[in-house]
């Protein structure tokens, strides 16, 4: 007879069964989860290992008591030589035995070849690759991998003060001077640790780009340890930092050009050129994004001359299409663009080749201050007023010292940057010495050109100051190639919409 107890006894210990079988069910399920990306790890390490093995039967011979190192010349055929022959390294490493590979480049290398010819910077990749091979350990593996990026792999174990040491002395290594040309270069390190930041040469060199880039960040001559913490900090830019050579090679870039206004006239007396790149995914990128990765990669020299040479070409068609005159274009240099020796030169040649003459074509410096360090800045400088260039000075100085220096300037234009338009419309502190500045400039008949002019009160309260030379959003903001010419086509503005024709 079944009673109530009976009932009571069987249902409980039935939920006790059933709980049981799904306890047993789900550990099951999650171990053979377990299980098959355990073994799913295991097979991808075997193929790893088999993969690496065949690479180690092929190359067999290849070891030597000197350094591995790999001839600039097969390099340049097939750059994963090198990667396979630390690959080879890799596989022979001991478990748990810390290894490191530093990834070099050198620092504006560009700058060889500009001064001495491609053929002596091969020479120069020569003479490195040649003091690589002799630095250090003999068990270290060292090779040209492209360009002016070389690669040295040291076998474990390594501490942090083996890393340090040998950083140290790749530098000093690099930093000697050349016998291939009468002059001498320096090199940034990105430095990567196998296993932990890689477990293959690809993986370890991808990351060793982005300690690369903080390297460079910090100047020449620098190495950096890469950590996880970079990839969220400084990927976004180390990605420009890699993208920026082939977008060169790919004719990438291109120029904007913003009116510059005479206010009491409407005519537009110049236009100032401005980079673009345009990124094969991301669209049109402003300077901002990317102007100063380009200056760490030294591919800022680049533009200075490629940009010229298209500033003088597109005006030229100008002339010809559009038939404008007495208008001149500016544009940028930075410092390291006038380390460039005779660069004033390659510029007027470039200029006179096309029939024009310098003071169609205005240089803004845009760090005035740190470019009167340097004297091969200043000559550049007073080369670029010998032979008639514009020269406008963008850098009031920290401490407003242009005021006492303008006497002192090669510059014929001053500019005033929209910040410190704006102090002057907002009435901050500075503005009175800003203000000053203008009087100084205005006092020794230099051209005053205010910047970020965006509507009627910004430009009348610099009208009432004496500025007569503006640009900004108001007028245009920077326009295409073929936008600059529909506003060729159309100037002058209307002086009356100014509201100070009256002054």
């Amino acid at each position: 007879m079944i009673t109530p107890l009976f009932l009571e006894i069987y249902m409980s210990q039935g939920f006790e069964v059933v709980t049981a079988v799904v306890i047993i069910l789900v550990t099951g399920f999650v171990a053979f989860m377990l299980f098959r990306s355990v073994r799913a790890d295991f097979k991808q390490e075997i193929e790893n290992r088999k993969l690496m093995k065949e690479a180690l039967a092929e190359s067999k011979g290849l070891e030597s008591k000197e350094n591995l190192f790999v001839d600039r010349k097969s390099i340049s055929k097939k750059s994963k030589d090198i990667f396979a022959l630390i690959d080879q390294e890799l596989f022979r490493a001991k478990e748990g035995e810390v290894s490191v590979l530093f990834y070099l480049n050198i620092d504006d290398f560009r700058r060889i070849a500009k001064e001495f010819g491609q053929d002596k910077a091969e020479k120069v990749i020569d003479e490195i690759s040649g003091r690589l091979r002799k630095t250090g350990d003999k068990r270290a593996v060292a090779g040209h991998k492209e360009q002016d990026v070389f690669l040295y792999y040291l076998p474990g174990p390594v501490d942090n003060d083996v890393i340090k040491q040998y950083a140290e002395l790749i530098l000093k290594t690099i930093a000697e001077p050349l016998k291939a040309v009468d002059a001498s270069v320096t090199t940034s390190i990105g430095i990567v640790l196998f296993p932990f930041d890689g477990i293959s040469v690809a993986q370890l060199v991808k990351n060793a780009e982005i300690a690369l880039y903080v390297a460079k960040k910090k100047g020449k001559n620098q190495f950096a340890l890469y950590s996880s913490e970079l990839i969220e900090k400084e990927q976004f830019n180390a990605n420009y930092y890699h993208e920026i050579k082939e977008s060169i090679k790919n004719d990438e870039f291109l120029l904007y050009y913003q009116p510059i206004v005479d206010t009491k006239t409407g005519r537009l007396i110049g236009l100032e050129s401005l980079l673009r790149w345009n990124h094969p995914t991301l669209g049109i990128l402003p300077p901002g994004k990317f102007l100063n990765v380009m200056d760490l990669t030294g591919d800022i020299t680049w533009f200075g001359a490629w940009g010229f040479e298209k500033i003088v070409e597109q005006y030229v068609a100008w002339k010809k299409s559009l038939r404008i005159k007495d208008i001149f274009i500016s544009t940028n240099l930075s410092p390291k663009q006038l380390e460039l020796d005779n660069l004033a030169r390659t510029f007027y040649d470039v200029v006179k080749k096309q029939h024009f003459e310098p003071e169609a074509f205005c240089l803004e410096i845009i760090d005035y201050y740190t470019v009167v360090k340097n004297p091969v800045c200043i000559q550049n400088l007073n080369e670029f007023r010998r032979y008639g260039f514009r020269i406008a000075i963008d850098d009031l100085g920290d401490q407003y010292e242009l005021i006492q220096d303008m006497t002192k300037i090669p510059a014929n234009i001053v500019k005033i940057a929209r910040e410190d338009v704006l102090k002057i419309m907002n009435k901050f502190d500075e503005a009175d010495k800003i203000e000053r500045v203008i009087a100084a400039a205005l006092a020794r008949q230099k051209i005053v050109i205010a910047e970020g002019v965006e509507d009627t009160a910004m430009l009348a309260d610099l009208a009432a100051l004496g500025v007569r030379f503006m640009q900004g959003y108001y007028f245009s903001q920077p326009k295409s190639t073929e936008e600059t010419a529909q506003i060729l086509k159309k100037v002058p503005w209307n002086v009356a919409e100014f509201g100070i024709q009256s002054r």
